[in-house]
């Protein structure tokens, strides 16, 4: 028997990850984040608390899943992303409207993509998850060191592509007085992260639907803010431009995205192969860094840096960082949003 049926399990629906391996157990502490800068006490403390556990695969382990995933990308599996997901995305977060509504639990806002597999990614190569909840335990960790590091003392900061807003409230973990904007297109996400403002008599955390596949020009953000993505400009694959153009126009301070990118990733290193391929068979975000290199060139646009995580799921290495800022002086007449009603 392949010491596959002890890790993976492929069901008729689906791909499941299962782990049944005795190993010595690994903590995740903060030199797995070394390449993300200076970690603070209160990220160690997080990290501390969250006892994320881990074993590497032996090497049969590691090739079994190496090769399950090549099969895997010669299928038509994939599904590929795009704006004709829409309904799927209203769907996906009406469970978690439906969930939150009956318990009030800020857990449930977690998307229902997490925890899916017990194989995960970190410096770039695969371990076997021992812990509940290590994914989302993971991500946020990341958050935590990006948030601090970006958005501490921002006054605004809008998250595009929002989802159920659980990302948001992290975030409200490390700025207590920021306002804090929920843009996203699905009208059920909106709604959820009004209902969570709602019960947490937070005054300052405001939803407002938004397309990031035809930005609505007329919505003008505050003055100065801050703006981050994370997982959601996959969705776009080529179609950013007129987005970026958004983000000019309304002279943001900064843009930070995390997302699935190829450029940070080496097409000569197998994992990363991989993973670039991945990205382009679901028709994830494409050529976005090689966009905001032209216009820096063009002197419309100044990039901070370009960060390769090493951090990832079992399929893609996906939270790749490129942090920048408008350089153009855009600005356009339109109604600025607090708290719009937009459902």
């Amino acid at each position: 028997m392949s010491e596959l049926t002890k890790v993976l399990k492929i069901p008729s629906n689906g791909l499941e990850i299962m782990s049944n391996i005795k190993q010595d157990l690994i903590n995740i502490e903060a030199k797995d984040f070394v390449n993300l800068g200076k970690i603070s006490l209160y990220v160690k403390n997080k990290i501390h608390e969250k006892n994320l556990k881990y074993i590497i695969p032996t090497k049969k382990q590691r090739d079994d899943i190496l090769l399950m995933l090549i099969k895997y990308l010669l299928t038509d599996s994939p599904i590929v992303a795009g704006s004709h997901r829409k309904k799927q995305w209203e769907d996906g977060w009406l469970e978690n409207l439906k969930d939150y509504s009956k318990s009030k639990n800020l857990d449930s806002l977690i998307p229902k993509y997490f925890e899916k597999y017990k194989v995960q990614r970190l410096k770039g190569d695969f371990i076997l998850t021992q812990s509940d909840n290590f994914e989302i335990g993971l991500v946020s960790i990341l958050q935590y060191i990006i948030f601090e590091k970006y958005f501490k003392d921002s006054k605004s900061v809008y998250e595009f592509g929002a989802g159920t807003g659980h990302n948001l409230l992290r975030l409200r973990e490390i700025n207590k007085g920021a306002a804090l904007y929920a843009m996203e297109w699905a009208k059920t996400g909106v709604e959820i992260i009004k209902n969570v403002a709602k019960d947490l008599n937070d005054n300052n955390l405001y939803g407002t639907v938004f397309d990031n596949f035809n930005p609505d020009f007329d919505i003008k953000l505050q003055p100065n803010s801050s703006i981050y993505t994370f997982a959601a400009l996959e969705q776009l694959g080529s179609n950013t431009d007129s987005l970026i153009e958004y983000w000019i126009a309304n002279k943001a301070k900064i843009i930070v995205n995390i997302e699935p990118m190829s450029e940070p990733l080496d097409n000569n290193e197998l994992l990363q192969y991989l993973s670039i391929s991945y990205f382009k068979k679901r028709g994830y975000l494409e050529g976005y860094i090689n966009k905001l290199k032209y216009l820096e060139k063009k002197g419309r646009i100044v990039i901070h840096e370009i960060v390769r995580t090493e951090i990832g799921s079992l399929f893609i290495e996906g939270y790749s960082i490129i942090s920048w800022s408008p350089a153009e002086d855009t600005s356009f007449d339109a109604p600025i949003i607090k708290g719009a009603d937009s459902i």
